[in-house]
């Protein structure tokens, strides 16, 4: 440690850099928007200003830094790291948990899947809930639990179980109301929104498979249904994503109550933005544009006494909606200086 030039307390001696400086407690300042992991612009908002006395720095420094924004970017690599080296430690917490990932496609908060080798019936949920409160994954947006032999990393694996197993009678749980990550901006109210739990593990009862074969005319019945409709995918049996220029809760209203759709288990609604048949980009199109609370309907909704029930298909409007700060798109020019400096980047 070596003495501050401007300070009382002691400095590394060996830093890269060092600011010196104080921080008042009372003292507020608008900061934003800045370009994130979510792939879009965060929000302004007040933030404790620094006020900077000195800055240090050892012979020949090097300055840490990232790039964020819309995912794959630097980060990917830095959170699949974090995730593989602190992820076992939960286990520590919950035995149960075979293994989980988070997506970065995601932008790592919002969407979590977890297998769980189940104990007793419905110990998923419980886990479930549970790491909605540890730490970081308190941030988490979408849980979706698996059985222990599911592979979490593996997207379409994690479909085919919620194509198998999930049932939204029993296996969907929504949290609204509750703290969230500042950078989610779904729900218009800076940390506050809502959360979902989907459990896709084996249960004792055999969910009931209906028939449901892709008509060979399948474009022309989604644009018979709604013509509204711009691309689609169906990914497997469990999710059929299309995207929509706007009204994307119409869209997906009309697609989930429509009889002639025999499957998939979920219908989500993207912005033409995103590319449906890019697996990367339609995780992010999904996960980082819906507010579980608002945004996510069922073919049948009911009250049971004053518990929520739902059957049929999920529908999500996760298309962009008017409020929501621009997704990141890096300009042209900034794209040809990158092109044309790049070799003298790595000298």
């Amino acid at each position: 440690m070596a003495k501050g030039k401007t300070i009382s307390i002691p400095v590394p001696a060996d830093a890269e850099f060092i600011l010196e400086g104080t921080v008042h407690l009372t003292e507020l300042r608008m900061e934003g928007p800045f370009g994130d992991h979510f792939g879009h612009y965060s929000n302004a908002a007040a933030f404790p200003v620094f006020h900077i006395s000195a800055i240090t720095h050892r012979k020949n420094p090097v300055y840490p830094a990232t790039i964020v924004g819309r995912p794959p970017m630097e980060d990917k690599y830095l959170g699949n790291a974090t995730q593989q080296v602190l992820g076992p430690l939960i286990r520590l917490i919950h035995p149960e948990i075979k293994n989980l990932w988070a997506y970065y496609e995601a932008g790592f908060h919002n969407l979590l899947v977890v297998s769980v080798e189940e104990r007793y019936r419905k110990e998923a949920m419980k886990t479930a809930l549970s790491i909605m409160g540890e730490g970081q994954l308190s941030l988490t947006k979408c849980v979706v639990t698996v059985s222990e032999e599911v592979n979490p990393r593996d997207f379409h694996a994690v479909l085919r179980a919620i194509h198998e197993h999930f049932d939204p009678a029993y296996d969907f749980i929504m949290i609204p109301k509750v703290p969230l990550d500042t950078l989610d901006f779904t729900s218009y109210k800076m940390n506050l929104g809502s959360k979902m739990i989907i459990d896709a593990t084996r249960d004792d009862t055999t969910k009931k498979q209906e028939d449901r074969k892709t008509p060979g005319n399948f474009e022309t019945l989604l644009k018979s249904i709604d013509n509204r409709i711009i691309h689609w995918n169906l990914m497997g049996e469990a999710l059929l994503v299309v995207s929509v220029k706007e009204n994307g809760i119409d869209v997906v209203r009309n697609l989930i109550k429509s009889t002639e759709i025999t499957g998939p288990d979920i219908i989500a609604a993207v912005s033409p933005d995103v590319d449906v048949y890019n697996l990367e980009q339609t995780i992010w199109g999904i996960f980082t544009r819906f507010d579980a609370e608002r945004d996510i309907v069922f073919t049948e909704e009911k009250l049971v006494g004053i518990s929520p029930v739902f059957r049929g298909k999920m529908g999500i409007d996760a298309t962009w909606k008017t409020g929501y700060p621009s997704p990141l798109v890096m300009p042209d020019d900034v794209v040809d200086r990158v092109n044309k400096n790049w070799d003298a980047y790595w000298k």
